[in-house]
């Protein structure tokens, strides 16, 4: 029998979510299983890893039909023998949950978020596949990745930034659950592992151990210590690394955490830019508002004279200058003879 899986890297025995899963799986059964890195998924039925194949013609790239086939084979160990029927259903319902929860919230973080791809995932395929496969397979992972975050939701999340608020949230909601659920226990269901262990190992340990320049999950997972241990002991009791490997990764660390630390300075200055941006957008507007209010202000004693000068020039508004002097002399010249003007001023007010 023969696995097929992605090199080890980080720190990890496998590259890929699955193929960790796979790993796990055939080393909790004790599977006598030969694995095998490669770096041509092409060869590969779904044109990923893993693929499990048991010599005899079955080609299988499932994880339920691979923990199906190790339960049915007389493994050494039996996966999932010890479980009781509620616990099975439990493993069910939490292996939901982890698809619809946490899936999203890794394929975001690997594929969709700009500054993840650019920094590992990207840079790590474009590196180890041959090209020009290596840029057919990264933008066809990309492409994959991003319709399925935005199909999740159609109609409702449509920006990258709605869609990251939506996953973020979700997993970190799970990843809580996750360290409720484990407690002080060493594995979920006790002292010996299952297939929900190595299902949450495979979704946990690339957020943990990838050099991640946004990384909010990652440090939500750091700070669940009960969660990165149960990761580590997976892989130094199961899943350990060769000298050779490790030698090499640790040469490469301290490259890839420069790679890090340039995009967490670089997206430190794109917000500080953005920052200053809607900083002098916003006094722009108060401006344009104080101009505004200053203007229409104007404008309305504008209309308004130009109203009354215009109503004046057509005659619709006419303007009499009286004459009082003309008019009192007209009403002395009206009296009756001998009557002086006191007696006719206290006459008509009396």
């Amino acid at each position: 029998m023969e696995l097929e899986v992605f090199p080890s890297d980080f720190g990890l025995p496998a590259l890929e979510c699955d193929s960790l899963q796979f790993l796990a799986c055939t080393k909790f059964c004790a599977a006598p299983v030969r694995v095998v890195s490669k770096l041509s998924p092409w060869q590969s039925p779904t044109g990923e890893y893993p693929v499990f194949r048991d010599g005899e013609g079955a080609v299988i790239t499932d994880f339920e039909k691979f923990t199906d086939y190790l339960r049915h084979n007389a493994q050494d160990v039996v996966l999932d023998g010890d479980l009781t029927t509620s616990e099975k259903n439990e493993l069910y319902a939490f292996s939901c949950m982890l698809k619809n929860r946490l899936y999203p919230a890794q394929l975001f973080a690997l594929w969709m978020d700009d500054n993840n791809f650019n920094t590992v995932s990207n840079h790590w395929f474009a590196s180890n596949l041959t090209f020009p496969y290596n840029m057919y397979y990264v933008q066809r992972r990309r492409k994959a990745a991003i319709a399925y975050l935005r199909n999740m939701h159609p109609g409702k999340l449509t920006t990258d930034a709605e869609i990251e608020f939506a996953v973020t949230r979700q997993a970190l909601f799970c990843i809580n659950m996750l360290a409720t659920k484990l407690g002080d226990k060493k594995y979920f269901y006790g002292d010996k592992p299952s297939s929900l262990d190595a299902l949450v190992f495979g979704y946990l340990a690339p957020l943990l151990k990838l050099p991640l320049p946004s990384d909010r999950l990652q440090q939500h997972l750091k700070s669940c210590p009960n969660l990165v241990r149960f990761v580590e002991s997976i892989i130094s009791i199961y899943l350990p690394l060769t000298d050779d490997e490790l030698s090499k990764q640790r040469r490469a660390r301290d490259r890839w955490d420069l790679r890090r630390l340039k995009a967490q300075e670089a997206m430190k200055r794109k917000r500080i830019r953005d920052q200053e941006l809607k900083t002098q957008e916003a006094n722009a507007a108060k401006e344009s508002g104080e101009f505004h209010l200053r203007d229409t202000i104007l404008f309305g004693v504008a209309a308004v004279t130009l109203t009354v000068l215009f109503a004046v020039h057509t005659g619709l508004i006419t303007i009499t200058r009286v004459d009082r002097a003309s008019e009192v002399d007209s009403e002395m010249a009206s009296l009756p003879a001998g009557m002086d003007f006191q007696n006719a001023f206290s006459s008509e007010y009396d």
